[in-house]
């Protein structure tokens, strides 16, 4: 998951979630991964879902 999110990924999918969602939260705390790039991730999905209809 780490490594999909450092490759540039926005959204993931996993079964394995009681894993990766830590190893995520521990990139971040180490810098591995910057709180700056997971805010473009989300603004980006967030735009591609008010532009979908699916929010306001």
């Amino acid at each position: 998951a780490v490594l999909a999110v450092e490759a540039g990924n926005d959204m993931l999918l996993t079964n394995d979630y009681r894993t990766d969602i830590p190893a995520i939260k521990q990139a971040v705390a180490n810098g591995t991964i910057s709180v700056h790039q997971l805010n473009q991730s989300v603004t980006r999905i967030l735009r591609l879902k008010a532009k979908l209809g699916l929010i306001t």
